[in-house]
């Protein structure tokens, strides 16, 4: 199985399909992040189509088979879960959304914001990096790697961290395995 690295804003629209029949269930509307855990919990639904409404039944993170380039895969439509039955860690927060927090690094200096999220699909999907911007070192990609903090309102890398700033997914692809590899 090939897993890619994706932007979070991707998968938005994207199907969901039972892979037991072939057929699109719903479509990704938002990404469930735990912020203080910097796992993907789950996501928010909506009606299939361009103005497709968002429905109040969630997709929990375990009842995925797989995010892939093209659809996230699921074993069949009891995947689905309505919102009695969802799990705690799948509340979503304003407070918890990442997107436009301050990029700082330990000793204060701003990298800048953060526009969006870097996930590892597959059948465990992760955020393993930001896309950020607006800062003094420009638009790029970084690495979740050892960051001391992320918040509602602030992530806290590494100082090191702004050498590590890549311009494409394929960049932080080797980022990425440099620091899971315990050679960074």
């Amino acid at each position: 199985m090939t897993v890619t690295l994706l932007r979070g804003s991707d998968l938005i629209g994207r199907a969901v399909v039972d892979a037991s029949t072939g057929e699109a269930l719903a479509e990704i509307r938002d990404i469930v992040f735990s912020s203080g855990r910097g796992a993907i919990t789950g996501f928010t639904l909506r009606r299939l189509g361009f103005f497709g409404r968002r429905l109040k039944t969630v997709l929990p993170v375990g009842a995925l088979l797989s995010v892939g380039t093209d659809a996230v895969m699921v074993a069949d439509s009891g995947a689905i879960a309505d919102p009695a039955d969802i799990p705690a860690n799948m509340v979503s927060e304003r407070s918890n959304d990442v997107i436009k927090d301050d990029v700082l690094t330990v000793s204060g200096r701003s990298l800048g914001t953060v526009r969006d999220v870097v996930i590892l699909g597959g059948p465990d999907p992760r955020v393993v990096g930001f896309e950020i911007g607006g800062g003094q070192v420009g638009q790029g990609l970084i690495p979740l790697g050892a960051q001391a903090a992320v918040s509602g309102s602030a992530l806290v890398v590494p100082d090191d961290f702004e050498q590590r700033i890549r311009s494409d997914l394929t960049g932080l692809a080797a980022e990425l395995a440099l620091i899971e590899g315990g050679q960074a």
